[in-house]
């Protein structure tokens, strides 16, 4: 069952606006010593700009690149950040809900091995979910699913509706959501954000096209979620496959035709994809991000609170 959660706007993010200034409705605000207003040139704002945000990765983003460690203030600002960066007038928070998800019904040992968040963490997070329905914003957790599945089927049904989304992430997973109308900025602790339209993705993976993110982790696997992959197939191994036959099911179609393939040892990894079919399979299901998701969500009305309280503060 999908849950969102919405309530209303509120001071809070009128003190943060007056900090920082924030473009709305074609009239750029930029607000010092929280009195006076400067009106600058218009720049016109799309009603279709969305921005979704991955819940708990934000949330775990700014707490450990805070000191001492923290969620609620540096999540509110990396909202407003961003809000002002991609003018996003639409708004939603994905989370993930307690597990077990499908994923774990279908692969047992999925993300084993992860350390359990600080219990000051958990306190703060669940502090942050309160606090983002007081002002408004919606979120959004899907129980037997994964705030990426949730991103992945929003960010579709926003392509399909004429949106230009932006994802909010530190998960690499989730670049095979790009499209020309679906972005990723990925954010770390360890290097600078970076965002990744079609053709950047396509460069961090030689050459692969964002939909084929999740093959290649299914044959090479991916040590961040625990998935081993088809044993002895790498990276360079899988991205020629893919390149060649462009899916794990291209290449279970022609198996024989693999041997063409100008790679050392092409005989002895015919024989291992041979063998291992079962697990290719698996891990291609373990590594897709499910798009059709039941959630009954109209996102024209997720409306960027931070954006209505510069409507406040303009009027």
């Amino acid at each position: 069952m999908a849950k969102t959660f919405s309530g209303k706007s509120s001071d809070y993010h009128r003190y943060r606006l007056k900090t920082h200034g924030i473009f709305y409705e074609g009239i750029s605000l930029s607000f010092s010593n929280y009195v006076d207003i400067q009106v600058f040139k218009e720049q016109p704002i799309s009603n279709k700009n969305l921005l979704l945000i991955d819940g708990h990765a934000a949330a775990y983003h700014c707490w450990f690149t805070s000191y001492p460690n923290e969620v609620l203030e540096g999540f509110m600002e990396l909202l407003e950040d961003l809000s002002i960066k991609y003018q996003a007038d639409k708004l939603v928070v994905a989370f993930d809900p307690l597990p077990p998800l499908f994923r774990h019904l279908l692969y047992p040992s999925y993300k084993a091995g992860r350390p359990p968040a600080p219990e000051e963490f958990i306190y703060e997070y669940e502090e942050l979910r309160v606090h983002l329905a007081g002002e408004g914003f919606t979120s959004v957790e899907v129980d037997g699913y994964e705030a990426d599945d949730v991103l992945g089927t929003l960010s579709t049904r926003a392509t399909k509706s004429g949106f230009k989304t932006t994802i909010a992430t530190c998960d690499l997973d989730l670049l095979q959501l790009v499209n020309e109308q679906v972005s990723v900025e990925l954010f770390s602790q360890y290097w600078p954000t970076r965002i990744f339209d079609v053709e950047k993705t396509k460069s961090r993976f030689k050459g692969l096209c964002p939909s084929q993110v999740p093959d290649y982790k299914a044959l090479a696997g991916d040590r961040l979620d625990n998935l081993p992959g088809v044993p002895g197939i790498g990276d360079v191994t899988a991205t020629a496959l893919l390149h060649e036959k462009e899916s794990v099911e291209g290449i279970y179609k022609d198996i024989d035709s693999l041997k063409t393939i100008p790679l050392r040892g092409i005989d002895r990894i015919v024989a291992i994809i041979s063998r291992n079919k079962e697990q290719a399979y698996l891990m291609k299901k373990l590594t897709t991000i499910i798009c059709d998701v039941e959630i009954t969500i109209d996102l024209d009305k997720c409306t960027n609170p931070l954006l209505r309280a510069a409507e406040i503060i303009k009027n």
